[in-house]
């Protein structure tokens, strides 16, 4: 073998820098994706993920903040503040702390956090009113709730970019926030006014004493709160994009309100290496605008060849002859050049101008960037293809012995013949193999020793043939477009001789897929491309269908059974309720219901040649993509 504290319209889920009187030291280095002269934040230029604690007796608010940050962070949770205490550590970077907890409250957390001298900044999450009270106290920023996930989402990326400010700046911060939400309450209504008076003074007299380095981290953070809401907007934006064009258009589009100058979306043809345009922000006159030593082409093919972010300057006369309004003697200009991909899948280029030069950690958002708008376009192509009338099937011949199903049928002189798929946890794709006249011990025995075997079993062994399950995370063809979100409509066998047929919606990038598919398997080959639609099938006549196929008994079980609450859960009536109401045994029920059940999805799932309509035949896709 080869080897309630949310705000409106939230989804209804779960609720510092030191003051003079607090003050923790500060580390000079960090590993955090925020450093000082970097703007932006970014996993992939990280070792860990920051690691932030949320702590509120309310669960579902709780639960809700762990859920928005997940994605981005290590979340920690405590539902009270014994439980805080519990939790927290070096590691943590930054918490989220409710006041008003029933064991221990979030003000007498804070004061043993601050005892404990744990560097880490807080922002105190809560429904209680602020007050002068709050001014010693050594928190960062104030959240009053109700909040929401841009309000939480944000104050976190803030704090750890202010995590590596010097001490008497990131004072200066943590007091103006504290004087901040005071001064949205009433004079009259605070306890004890004087003490916003002497603290408004201590906010100056520390603007005054490091005002350079104010401002500039003033611009730092401006610049972030910027950048990590462009991304949020993109997000939000490929939700709701539903194909590859409204992608490449809403991303453009969203470079507008960005921090950056423009941005266009490239097509690469690397079978005619030609690069084409596919949309273009109303930012850009012209991508392909010649006056300078800057070749857009050129950095597309770059990206895409090294699969990297890619740089280059540019010179006035070209920023002036791309952009629409750009200013011929603004100063220094970069373009770049970022690759959109989906797992082993490149679909294009994003292509951004920036004022000035960009740093290693935009270079990794950015990155990001890509990443993100190649997953939007492998799930609207997967969505298409599930729900659309019509699709495009490619044909492979498949002799590549890489491939494990191809691999088995040579080894053992047979056919072997893919049943089914389904994707699982953590990368791993279920393939059900049918192997013909091969003991099953052989067949587990010679799969055993591959790396990308995560499990595999007999399913049944009968008339001559025994079907698998195979775990995979490689080595096999199936693999590769089940992760690209392709459908493989059949693929079999014989004596290492395979033939393989897969389905994508019409839109799709062929030839993207196929380098996908041959990059890692090579002596995989196109030998026909087809478009095919769907034959759509009524309500009545899938009934119809149904009930040829169910026996009289059959049918009066399921319906039986239906009828007595039998499928709901907590279940209406047993199985030996519904069986003795029918007249007949427990066993006998069960055999009636399990033989309905499987007619019913066979029904469902099952699909044939003849479900389809074959409408274009080409013989040789390989010009034809």
């Amino acid at each position: 073998m080869t080897a309630d504290g949310l705000s409106d319209g939230s989804p209804a889920r779960s609720e510092g820098s030191p003051t003079a009187s607090g003050s923790r030291p500060s580390t000079t280095e960090d590993s955090r994706a925020t450093p000082t002269d970097e703007p932006g934040r970014s996993a992939d230029a990280v070792d860990d993920d920051p690691v932030v604690l949320v702590v509120d007796d309310d669960r579902d608010l709780a639960d809700t903040c762990e859920y928005w940050l997940r994605d981005d962070f290590d979340v920690r949770v405590a539902y009270g503040g014994e439980e805080a205490l519990e939790r927290i550590d070096d590691d943590v970077d930054v918490v989220l702390l409710d006041r008003r907890m029933p064991d221990i409250s979030g003000d007498d957390v804070l004061a043993a956090i601050d005892e404990r001298g744990y560097d880490c900044r807080i922002a105190m999450m809560t429904a209680v009113e602020p007050d002068t009270d709050i001014v010693e106290m050594p928190f960062d920023e104030y959240l009053v709730k109700p909040v929401d996930e841009d309000s939480v989402t944000e104050t976190v990326e803030e704090l750890l970019v202010r995590s590596e400010f010097d001490d008497r700046v990131r004072e200066y911060f943590a007091l103006e926030s504290t004087e901040a939400v005071l001064e949205e309450r009433d004079l009259g209504d605070l306890g004890d006014p004087n003490a916003l008076d002497d603290l408004t003074a201590r906010v100056r007299e520390l603007r005054e004493e490091r005002e350079s380095e104010i401002r500039e981290r003033e611009r730092q953070l401006d610049r972030v709160r910027r950048i990590n809401g462009f991304l949020r907007d993109v997000d939000r934006a490929l939700v709701d994009a539903s194909t590859r064009d409204d992608i490449a258009d809403t991303v453009c589009a969203s470079f507008e309100s960005s921090p950056y100058e423009g941005a266009w979306m490239a097509r690469y043809n690397e079978a005619i290496d030609v690069v084409e345009c596919q949309s273009a922000a109303a930012s850009i006159a012209s991508p392909f605008a010649e006056g300078s030593s800057a070749d857009p082409t050129a950095l597309v093919r770059e990206a895409i060849d090294t699969d990297s972010v890619v740089t280059e300057s540019v010179s006035p006369a070209h920023a002036a002859a791309v952009l629409a309004d750009s200013d011929p003697v603004g100063g220094e200009r970069s373009v770049v050049a970022i690759p959109i991909t989906y797992r082993e899948t490149t679909y294009g280029a994003l292509v951004v101008y920036v004022r000035g030069s960009i740093s290693e950690e935009e270079r990794s958002m950015l990155g990001d960037v890509g990443e993100t708008v190649g997953h939007g376009i492998n799930a609207a192509e997967s969505k298409q293809l599930l729900h659309g009338d019509s699709a495009v099937e490619l044909e492979f011949e498949h002799t590549d012995t890489r491939d494990l199903l191809v691999d088995l049928s040579l080894e053992f002189d047979t056919t072997v013949e893919l049943d089914g798929t389904s994707l699982a946890n953590e990368g791993v794709v279920s393939c059900y193999v049918a192997v013909e006249a091969v003991e099953p011990p052989a067949v587990l025995s010679a799969v055993a020793p591959l790396d990308a075997l995560a499990n595999a079993r007999v399913i049944s062994d009968e008339g001559g043939e025994t079907r698998f399950e195979f775990r995979l995370t490689d080595a096999s063809v199936v693999v590769t477009l089940v992760e690209l979100g392709a459908t493989t409509e059949s693929f079999s066998a014989t004596r290492g001789e395979g033939e393989l047929i897969v389905r994508t919606p019409p839109q799709s990038d062929l030839r993207a897929l196929t380098n996908a598919v041959q990059s890692s398997y090579p002596d995989v080959s196109v030998v026909a491309k087809r478009e095919v639609e769907e034959t759509v099938q009524s309500t009545s006549s899938f009934r119809s269908q149904l009930e040829e196929k169910l026996t009289d008994r059959q049918r009066e079980v399921m319906q039986t059974a239906l009828a007595s609450g039998y499928f709901e859960w907590p279940r209406g009536s047993t199985a030996e309720e519904v069986a003795a109401s029918l007249g007949i045994s427990a066993p006998t029920f069960h055999e009636h219901i399990r033989s309905g059940e499987r007619k019913l999805i066979e029904s469902f799932f099952a699909e044939t040649s003849s479900d389809r309509r074959v409408v274009k035949r080409a013989g040789d896709a390989a010009d034809d993509d």
